[in-house]
């Protein structure tokens, strides 16, 4: 574990920004004090202990979770070439704030337009507003915003100009291998995704590319955070877990199809994804599997589904989401995070086996896609998206991953293009 930001060194400048685009507010986290960055599985129960210290002192901590973060929270999916190397780049980093401040999103009329002030009190913790959706704060849209603190998103010159890192024919080839699997009885459902390289001119500032992408695409987990030279610009429209006093949610997201201009079209695609069996399938795979992780740690009985196969509209697609919660009063961050993490919805079912496959079939590390992005509070609440719609830069280099859930009825044409239509939230028209 690599801990740092001592009062004497200082820690990186950070940006630390979550938004809740559809219900219009955003936490900002400020004064860093300190960074925890772990490199090897045998760190990471001193970094939980450091965490948790953090948030007993009444800090603030923002959260990236690579994906590969999962091998080491669930021995069963490690890879045993894997064991006590160290990573040259962390799969957790824990940004610690002392304070926060919870603010409106506010519209392109600037940083003075009108809107309530932030909240902070004088010891650092925040009042945070009152929400009908939870810790989760999931709305229904009410058009694009431009964050607190940032730069006014209006006009940038930028085309991602999405390039996949992988050829048609690996793709294919992969999406084969998962349909064999299937068939021998391996697993049910596997998430196979692929990066796309994007484009990123040498003076473009990812706050402002941010603002930018989140004006024209909102979403209820929306994050931009800095971590000294990475930046981490995720358009998140899924939930991966949330605390709410004793209550955890989980909101998976399973079943997509594209928007259309055409009012007549598009109301025919979003009836054909709600009525449609392998997506269906999907989403309920996915739900079973989240209903067992939570079980591992919620109170016997009191795991739930209110919410089954919902169909919300985003500005490029149409997706099915559903909600599982339970009451876990007693689990902290870090017991949440081995029972549920990564999200099933990335991996497949069964997990393990899903996540073993996935190592062996896709061309390199997930990074932050995929993981999860987030924060934790001093009372102990929390909320992580699920890193899906998300660009990683680092070093001048940007990537961008997709991906779908594959089963058997799944069609290698019909995947790659869901994966280039799932790339249209970088479009800039």
């Amino acid at each position: 574990m690599t801990p740092r930001g001592s009062p004497a060194a200082g820690p990186e400048p950070s940006t630390c920004l979550f938004e809740d685009r559809l219900a219009g507010r955003s936490l900002r986290l400020l004064d860093p004090v300190a960074r925890i960055a772990v490199h090897r599985r045998d760190e990471l129960p001193a970094a939980w202990d450091a965490i948790e210290s953090a948030r007993r002192a009444g800090h603030w901590v923002a959260l990236l979770l690579d994906y590969e973060l999962g091998e080491w929270l669930e021995p069963g999916a490690a890879d045993p070439a894997d064991a006590g190397a160290r990573d040259a780049l962390p799969r957790l980093t824990a940004l610690v704030h002392a304070r926060a401040a919870w603010g409106a999103c506010r519209g392109e009329e600037g940083p003075d337009s009108a809107g309530p002030a932030d909240r902070t009190d004088a010891a650092g913790r925040t009042e945070r507003p009152g929400s009908a959706g939870g810790a989760d704060g999931m709305q229904r849209p009410d058009g694009g915003r431009v964050p607190d603190g940032l730069a006014d998103a209006r006009g940038l010159p930028w085309r991602p100009d999405p390039r996949p890192g992988v050829s048609r024919a690996r793709h294919a080839q992969a999406i084969e291998a998962v349909r064999a699997g299937i068939a021998r009885g391996d697993y049910y459902q596997i998430n196979y995704t692929l990066p796309l390289r994007l484009d990123w001119p040498a003076g473009l500032d990812p706050a402002r590319a941010y603002a930018w992408l989140a004006e024209r695409h909102p979403v209820a987990h929306a994050a931009c955070v800095r971590d000294g030279e990475r930046w981490v610009l995720s358009l998140s429209p899924e939930l991966f877990v949330a605390r709410e006093g004793a209550r955890l949610r989980v909101r998976p997201m399973k079943g997509t199809a594209p928007r259309h201009a055409d009012p007549a079209w598009d109301r025919q695609a979003a009836e054909a994804l709600q009525r449609s069996v392998k997506n269906r399938a999907e989403n309920l795979m996915i739900v079973d599997l989240l209903r067992n992780d939570l079980g591992r740690i919620a109170v016997p009985g009191s795991v739930r589904v209110p919410a089954l196969f919902s169909l919300e509209a985003y500005p490029s697609v149409w997706t099915l989401t559903s909600t599982v919660e339970a009451e876990a009063p007693d689990a902290p961050l870090a017991e949440v995070l081995r029972a549920l993490f990564p999200c099933g919805s990335v991996t497949g079912a069964p997990k393990i086996a899903a996540m073993r496959a996935i190592r062996a079939l896709e061309a390199r590390r997930r990074g932050i896609y995929c993981g999860s992005v987030g924060w934790l509070a001093p009372d102990g609440d929390f909320s992580l998206n699920v890193a899906i719609r998300t660009i990683e830069l680092r070093g001048g280099r940007a990537e961008f991953g997709v991906g779908g859930g594959i089963v058997y009825d799944s069609r290698a044409a019909e995947e790659w293009e869901e994966c280039l239509w799932k790339a249209r939230v970088l479009n800039p028209e």
